[in-house]
């Protein structure tokens, strides 16, 4: 088929605000970033196409935030990450840091501290600590294209749900998973070789009903990889994997075992075959749950994730690549602007196999990672930002991708404020200010104390702001097979 071209007529557009920072994409990467940039002094604008802020944690439904810590040792992310945290605990929405054996299902279990929470309470936090910091937020609101005025970086384009309208600003922030933003304005690719049907494999979550999930939990792990081994040779579970993580109330459970591999994350079309092969795999699924599963013999499916969750995308090129050495030896740098714990993890394409590493020591995230090479006025952050297929299994976890949104906010108000690009900025100021704003910059050591409430325990306890790194770790309860 002839590829046929139609000229859009040249229109004025509306511009609609005019800030120092805005910030493009919702997800717990961009709205750490908008907090970021508006604890330091900006006015933000922050751009999300869903109806809720939240990203993986609440349209993909991934209820467990995994990289806090690094495994079951040092505190790895703090600063508006670790608020998030104490905000979702004071509203009800988890009992803390759970230790859990994760990859138990898949034979190759590391033992990790997990945050479990419920994705509608996250919504509501996420909209108050928003709303709290003064950002000027556009829900239902796709950002289309970048905005050049005078051949520089001036705002976003953005859609609405009738017409296109221009948002200025000093610096923009691309928080967007796919990183579109960066890719029109030209940014080089890492991945531009890679098939991009050949990425990870997306998954859909699903939400049980009517489950307990700490019978499945207590099974030794090799009878939860026998079980799983029997639904994978069935043709019933299309991934050697059954990851849960328990609700809340506690009657419920998020479930991952889907795996749809072959598809474009990028791509609408794509993205649509993929959804409805997601759909397709989950009804058997459950019906395996329930034949085959201790704990699941009256459990139903409760909901669906609104979205597919998405692995692995576009990356930018940055100053710098991140790269899996890095992650593994935990590589620090002079510009260090956040720091990770992993694990790094590569879902396979076939064979419905998941490799799991355990880094050596917290890593950093080099400033020159959200730096686009040859390009000014940008920052990138999240799924999107400078690093390999293979160190990006570390980095795309929602903390470190907290931690660098924070980082980018915080840079983007700062260079906005003094009429810089990003690049010319001093590092240190950078630094000074995130960790003003509690966020972990230096590699830690020693082992900081863990929130952590036992099942049954009330009322729920604020954590506090940031637990102090070196304490004695609070007690916790024996290893729990988890996934």
């Amino acid at each position: 088929m002839v590829m046929q071209t139609i000229l859009e007529p040249q229109r004025s557009i509306e511009v609609a605000s005019e800030v120092d920072v805005v910030v493009v994409g919702g997800g717990p990467s961009g709205v750490c970033a908008a907090i970021g940039a508006a604890r330091s002094g900006a006015r933000v604008a922050l751009i999300e196409r869903m109806g809720f802020l939240g990203g993986s944690a609440t349209s993909a439904m991934v209820a467990s935030l995994v990289g806090y810590y690094r495994g079951t040792e040092e505190l790895v992310t703090g600063g508006v990450g670790y608020d998030i945290v104490r905000r979702v605990m004071e509203a009800g929405g988890s009992r803390g840091f759970w230790l859990q054996m994760h990859g138990a299902s898949t034979g190759t279990p590391i033992p990790l501290y997990s945050f479990p929470f419920e994705p509608e309470i996250m919504k509501k936090v996420l909209d108050d600590m928003v709303c709290e910091a003064g950002i000027d937020l556009w829900l239902h609101t796709q950002a289309s294209d970048p905005l050049i005025v005078d051949g520089k970086l001036a705002g976003v384009i953005v859609q609405g749900r009738y017409d296109r309208k221009a948002i200025l600003a000093k610096t923009v922030v691309e928080a967007g998973a796919d990183g579109l933003m960066a890719r029109k304005l030209g940014c080089k690719v890492e991945n531009a070789d890679q098939d991009p049907r050949s990425r990870q494999p997306m998954s859909l979550m699903m939400r049980i009903g009517g489950a307990d999930g700490m019978i499945y939990r207590a099974l030794p792990g090799p009878e939860k990889q026998a079980i799983v081994r029997r639904g994978f040779e069935a043709g019933i579970l299309p991934s050697k994997l059954l990851a849960m993580i328990s609700a809340p109330n506690e009657g419920d459970a998020f479930i991952l075992t889907t795996r749809i591999p072959g598809w474009d994350g990028a791509d609408e079309r794509d993205l649509t075959q993929a959804e409805l092969a997601g759909r397709a795999q989950v009804f058997p699924i459950v019906d395996f749950l329930r034949k085959e599963v201790p704990g699941f013999e009256k459990c139903y499916l409760a909901s669906l994730a609104p979205t597919i969750g998405i692995r692995e995308t576009w990356r930018i090129v940055g100053d710098y690549v991140l790269e899996k050495e890095d992650v593994m030896v935990g590589r620090q740098f002079p510009d260090n602007i956040a720091q990770g714990g992993g694990p790094l993890d590569i879902h396979h394409t076939s064979g419905g196999g998941l490799t799991l590493y355990h880094p050596e020591a917290p890593f950093a995230i080099p400033y020159r990672c959200l730096l686009p090479l040859g390009v000014e006025g940008l920052l990138i952050t999240g799924r999107c930002a400078s690093a390999t297929e293979d160190a990006m299994g570390a980095l795309r976890s929602m903390p470190p991708c907290m931690a660098i949104g924070h980082a980018a906010g915080v840079a983007a108000s700062l260079a906005a404020q003094a009429g810089l690009s990003p690049r010319q900025l001093d590092v240190a100021d950078v630094q000074r200010e995130l960790k003003k704003q509690g966020a972990v910059i230096d590699q830690p050591r020693g082992i900081a104390t863990v929130e952590y409430m036992a099942p049954g325990q009330r009322p729920y306890q604020p954590a506090p702001a940031q637990p102090a790194a070196g304490a004695g770790a609070a007690p916790m309860p024996s290893p729990v097979a988890g996934a």
